[in-house]
């Protein structure tokens, strides 16, 4: 049995390894996190293609993620990629170049991506939480939004949606600081794309307003601000109640500071500064979708339910 193994995600924003050690029989815990934001799905939105300078951007964070899963005595890995691989019309060439570095990649179909980010959640989620009738979990990326339904009694239900902060924040410029007009527009079409989603897709299968747990980038930077951690707590971020008040006020907080400034804000990962405007506002937007006055944060996702999967394999 490996008694370290690892897990890497190629989001269409950020790059992420964790490095797990089993504590017996199917068990582990999460040793170590890294991560870089590449932007591998920049300028994906409008060519269907991986730009050379985002492949290579990523391809050198995964160099460094093999030389520190070196350090860290990895026997076993697992590479996983979502929505900026999944679109890609040149993506066999990038999943090569990854190949070529001793990292087997799997590309993960929309389904397979919120199965695998629900595991990771309902790993962290307090068990109170799993008594309500019914749960909306979703995962807001850089290129996509999965979603998972919990109902008592019923099998989940899986959705996904092309709508992620990167594919918002790239197409446009909303000035900086973000203008009035721009960020209205940017409300408007992030709401017609979640209601059109929400009537087809959810609300058909749920008898009553679920309750929300968000997962993934865009809701633990939100976690993040509201916490104004000057260093990443999983720990505190995991099963952390945001209120609907607290995302309005941190949005529009967001929407009136230059880019810069945002950078500068307790608990923002400067890198992210730049999408987090998108973020914000998709995040209020699915609240008032759900009529929901909070939502629960959980940091652990695709990573850990990868990390699972390979726990229940090896283990």
């Amino acid at each position: 049995m490996a008694r370290r193994f690892a897990a890497v995600d190629l989001g269409s924003l950020t790059v992420r390894l964790a490095v797990a050690q089993f504590t017996g029989p199917r068990r582990f815990r999460v040793a170590a996190h890294y991560r870089e934001v590449t932007g591998l799905g920049e300028g994906l939105a409008g060519s269907d293609t991986l730009a050379p300078e985002a492949m290579a951007r990523t391809l050198q964070a995964l160099e460094n993620f093999v030389r520190l899963m070196e350090a860290e005595r990895v026997e076993a890995s697992r590479v996983v990629a979502t929505q900026a691989v999944r679109q890609a019309r040149n993506r066999e060439v990038f999943v090569q170049q990854v190949r070529e570095l001793g990292l087997p990649v799997m590309v993960l179909s929309p389904e397979e991506e919120a199965r695998l980010s629900l595991k990771g959640v309902l790993s962290a989620l307090a068990p109170e939480y799993l008594a309500a009738p019914e749960l909306a979990v979703f995962d807001v990326g850089g290129g996509s939004s999965e979603w998972a339904l919990i109902r008592q009694g019923k099998e989940p239900y899986f959705a996904s949606q092309p709508l992620g902060v990167l594919t918002l924040s790239q197409p446009r410029s909303l000035g900086d600081p973000p203008r009035p007009e721009a960020v209205a527009a940017l409300k408007q079409e992030i709401k017609e794309m979640l209601e059109g989603f929400y009537r087809r897709n959810l609300q058909p299968r749920l008898t009553g307003a679920p309750r929300l747990v968000g997962t993934a980038g865009a809701v633990t930077a939100l976690a993040a601000l509201a916490l104004e951690m000057s260093r990443y707590d999983a720990s505190r971020v995991n099963n952390l109640v945001l209120s609907r008040t607290q995302v309005a006020e941190l949005a529009a907080l967001l929407c009136r500071l230059p880019e810069g400034e945002r950078a500068r804000l307790p608990g923002m990962e400067p890198a992210k500064a730049g999408v987090m405007v998108a973020g914000a506002l998709i995040i209020l937007s699915i609240l008032d979708i759900f009529r929901q006055d909070s939502l629960i944060t959980i940091d652990a996702g695709l990573l850990e339910g990868v990390l699972g999967e390979m726990a229940e394999e090896l283990g």
